[in-house]
């Protein structure tokens, strides 16, 4: 039994000696940590920039002017007998809007008539005695002095004459003038002066307006500065007159575009001081006379066309402190950082103006996970398409699900 107790004890000791050891060689065993794998390059969507000939546009605030305006005026003195029209109506060149009291010009004209009668009658009776006169003459049957008394006579009733005829002119006139006419076709304003009232009395009294709309003048200004630059590129041949130049669109003060164009026609030579811009004029055709003198309203001008102008999508392009910038896929699909100078809008595209080529790759969707140099996955962009999620976003949510 003793034998048997120490060999128990001495087993036991072996096994605790060994079990360290086994859990050592296990640890030694188990398999080192695998080293971590790069990220995949990050999925962009990327577009080709692209060349084309755009419009040169800009936009100003305009507005109406009647294509023309004329003021009916009384040109005579008298008493406002009637008014032949309606107010607000269309009315017709030559159609009588006024009649104004006729009677004291009618007199005038009798007066003139009967004095032009007179004239007449002396007139040939100086004649009849100056041709009776005249065969005496050559025969010294009466003195020269008196022959040419006779042919004095004669050329001043003849002046005489001519002085009436004046007169029944001038009355004939003022008579017609007493019958107010539209001197032009167009819609009729309110009625200034009432019936009943004197005019005319030391200046010709403004009865009514009629303004043309079948077309109209929309007015617009544009700074000194542009004008210049304008110049200055349609010089050089940077824009150039397209067969949509000098053209305008107009936009109607509730955000409606009209249906008709304008054209330009009229440009101010001289800078208004007080305010740097220069006034330009388009003619617009207004057959439904929706453009009403006095209305403000947005100008799109089409100054000229830019040719080989470069575009991207406004969402390539990013707005930082120091400017615009774009990324630009190079080779081996490695991201560049460009700094651009941009123009205006055209649509949903920025013209560029540095910066950036023709057929280059730049990105539109994941930029906020670029950095200079880095390697990226570039597919094509759709325009209007949603979005797509970056690939470690699309792993997660995978995760999650499961």
């Amino acid at each position: 039994m003793r034998k048997n107790l120490g060999l128990t004890k001495s087993v036991a000791l072996s096994l605790l000696l060994a079990l360290p050891l086994a859990m050592l060689m296990s640890a030694c065993e188990k398999k080192a940590p695998p080293a971590a794998s790069k990220p995949p390059p990050a999925e962009v969507r990327v577009v080709t920039s692209r060349s084309e000939t755009v419009p040169v546009v800009n936009e100003y605030v305009g507005r109406v002017a009647a294509f023309r305006s004329v003021e009916v005026r009384a040109r005579v003195e008298g008493i406002l007998e009637q008014r032949h029209f309606v107010e607000g109506s269309e009315v017709k060149k030559g159609q009588l809007l006024y009649t104004i009291d006729p009677t004291p010009y009618r007199i005038a004209l009798n007066d003139a008539l009967a004095d032009q009668a007179r004239s007449s009658a002396n007139l040939a009776s100086a004649r009849s005695k100056e041709k009776r006169l005249a065969p005496l003459v050559k025969e010294n049957a009466i003195s020269q002095q008196d022959y040419e008394d006779a042919v004095t006579a004669v050329k001043q009733t003849e002046a005489q004459l001519a002085v009436s005829a004046a007169n029944v002119e001038r009355a004939q006139t003022n008579l017609g003038y007493t019958k107010v006419l539209a001197t032009e076709s167009g819609k009729i304003g309110a009625a200034l002066v009432p019936e009943g009232r004197l005019v005319g009395r030391g200046e010709s009294t403004h009865l009514t307006t009629v303004d043309r709309l079948d077309q109209v003048y929309v007015n617009f200004n544009v700074a000194d500065r542009d004008a210049l630059i304008l110049r200055r590129e349609l010089s050089t041949g940077r824009v150039k007159e397209g067969a949509g130049s000098a053209q305008a669109r107009i936009f109607l003060p509730d955000g409606s575009e009209f249906e008709r164009t304008g054209k330009l026609d009229f440009s101010e030579s001289q800078v208004n001081p007080s305010t740097g811009t220069i006034t330009l004029r388009v003619v617009m055709p207004n057959p439904k006379q929706k453009l009403l003198p006095g209305m403000y309203v947005r100008v799109v001008y089409t100054s000229g066309e830019r040719p080989n102008t470069i575009l991207i999508p406004q969402k390539a392009v990013t707005k930082t402190p120091t400017g615009h910038v774009a990324w630009v896929v190079g080779p081996e699909n490695k991201v560049e950082r460009r700094d651009l100078v941009v123009g205006e809008w055209l649509k949903s595209d920025w013209i560029i103006e540095k910066g950036l080529g023709a057929g280059e790759t730049v990105v539109v969707e994941g930029l906020q996970r670029l950095q200079q140099g880095a390697v990226v996955k570039p597919t094509p962009w759709v325009p209007g398409a949603a979005p797509s999620a970056p690939a470690s976003v699309i792993s997660a949510a995978s995760a999650a699900s499961r």
